[in-house]
């Protein structure tokens, strides 16, 4: 129970009714992360899938601290079905894909996001394969030539050494989208 500050001795001032009055500045926590501890980044890609059914977009989190995705940015050329999947394992082999360095979305900071990432940049092919097993997540229908933000309600968390993929379900249009994510400190 707090009774004092230790720094200045003052009591606490608490209502008739028990409740602690306090003065606070509140900070979502995505904005804490950004300006704070520098952890909040847009993996940005643009690919034409070889085609079918074909996983356009793989992150794997290689730290400590979970990863948690927001939501994703989506524009396609032609109505497009798309998927997220959750806790694929094995090893990611890109074909004809490219590693790609998530923007860090805090101007003055140099970290990198510590996560393998691996999609397309200039709507160029891309089928990442080497990839089994996991669950969908969510599955998301895109309008043709619209551009549209899907948040995560719930959001999505990726722990160390799991993964999060998107995959394609007609692989015949150019998907663009920017993966929207954070690593994510329960302190």
């Amino acid at each position: 129970m707090i009774q004092r500050d230790p720094s200045t001795s003052k009591a606490a001032e608490v209502t008739s009714e028990g409740r602690l009055k306090t003065r606070s500045v509140t900070q979502t926590i995505e904005s804490h992360t950004n300006q704070s501890e520098e952890e909040a980044y847009n993996a940005i890609f643009a690919v034409n899938p070889d085609g079918a059914d074909d996983c356009i977009f793989y992150l794997k989190n290689n730290s400590e601290e979970d990863i948690k995705i927001e939501g994703i940015w989506w524009q396609t050329s032609a109505a497009e079905e798309v998927y997220y999947k959750l806790g694929e394992s094995g090893t990611a082999v890109k074909t004809n894909g490219a590693d790609i360095t998530p923007a860090n979305m805090n101007s003055g900071s140099g970290q990198v996001a510590d996560c393998d990432c691996y999609s397309n940049i200039a709507d160029g092919a891309v089928d990442i394969t080497g990839l089994t097993g996991g669950r969908v997540a969510q599955k998301l229908w895109l309008t043709s030539a619209e551009s549209e933000y899907f948040n995560m309600e719930q959001d999505i968390y990726v722990q160390k050494n799991q993964i999060f993929s998107i995959y394609c379900v007609g692989g015949d249009t150019f998907l663009r989208g920017t993966v929207v994510f954070a690593f994510h400190n329960d302190e």
